[in-house]
């Protein structure tokens, strides 16, 4: 069965398929945002940190009134998305059931609307609490084991959604030797048509010394080598940092979505990130919570 991440009303409004090359395995197809359009919107949301009460602050923000900002605005959108994507760390920081409890509470008006949720795992997020608080986003049959993996054709690329949560409230993200090469497979399979990955963590660029901790994926050479070694691939997309920014490893590019949450630096914005994907690339427009940030309405162009 398809790991089907979202409500019992949304789950009727996707399209099921087997792959072949995956052993049947089903993936989800997410179709043009509206009739007759050109263009797959979607909706990126990364580093919510929602805490157990709704009055709880950090770093002067509260933390559960930005996420309902952040709802309300995608609800609000002359186009609705056709999909809305949670890149990790949801919850606060040690992914407690009241944690999860909240943020259900949260993005329920998303489900209300009839919006197609999807989350991937953080650092500070915790599977089985998060499974049992979303009972929806728990897969018959996971992808890879003890990994929350998801994958999303579009009519114009293929977003895989992976699991970086190595450890609860651990900062160091991991793939793990399975999920890079379930990750291999499922990218051959698809190699015709473009690809975006997305996972919580950032890239360790480097070389990993002994007794320092490691802020972003510690496998990270070997998930480049599985990336750059598939030309298909053309952006990985990732949060973790609660920054925004655009760079390149080569031919790949590199998106980093901003926190709705909080940021580690005041020159930062924080909001969520509007995607458009079409055959010519995606665009990454930043939707900041301060609409006069000189960078809101600010895009990131990926052509291919």
């Amino acid at each position: 069965m398809v790991p089907i991440h979202l409500s019992s009303v949304s789950r009727r409004q996707f399209l099921a398929s087997s792959a072949a090359a995956l052993a049947s395995v089903s993936v989800l197809r997410v179709g043009f945002a509206a009739e007759g359009s050109t263009t797959t919107t979607l909706a990126l949301v990364s580093d919510t940190h929602v805490p157990k009460t709704t009055d709880t602050t950090a770093r002067g923000v509260n933390m559960t009134d930005n996420l309902n900002s952040v709802v309300r605005e995608i609800n609000s959108l002359e186009t609705k998305p056709a999909a809305v994507l949670f890149n990790g760390d949801c919850a606060y920081l040690k992914g407690l059931p009241e944690d999860y409890a909240n943020f259900a509470t949260c993005v329920q008006p998303l489900i209300d609307a009839g919006q197609q949720l999807h989350m991937t795992m953080g650092n500070h997020d915790n599977i089985p609490n998060f499974y049992n608080a979303l009972k929806e986003q728990r897969p018959e049959k996971p992808l890879v084991a003890s990994k929350h993996v998801t994958v999303l054709e579009t009519p114009h690329a293929n977003l895989l959604l992976l699991d970086s949560l190595m450890k609860t409230d651990i900062v160091t993200g991991e793939l793990g030797e399975a999920q890079l090469k379930w990750l291999a497979e499922a990218l051959d399979a698809r190699a015709d048509k473009p690809a975006i990955v997305m996972a919580h963590h950032t890239l360790h660029m480097e070389p990993i010394q002994v007794g320092k901790t490691i802020g972003g994926i510690a496998d990270t050479a070997e998930f480049l080598k599985v990336l750059h070694a598939r030309p298909q691939v053309k952006a990985y997309v990732f949060g973790h940092s609660h920054v925004w920014a655009h760079t390149k490893d080569g031919e790949l590019d590199l998106i980093n979505l901003p926190a709705a949450a909080y940021v580690f630096d005041e020159a930062q914005p924080n909001g969520w990130t509007l995607a458009r994907l079409s055959d010519s690339g995606i665009e990454f427009e930043l939707q900041a919570h301060d609409k006069s940030h000189k960078h809101h309405k600010q895009v990131f162009a990926v052509n291919w």
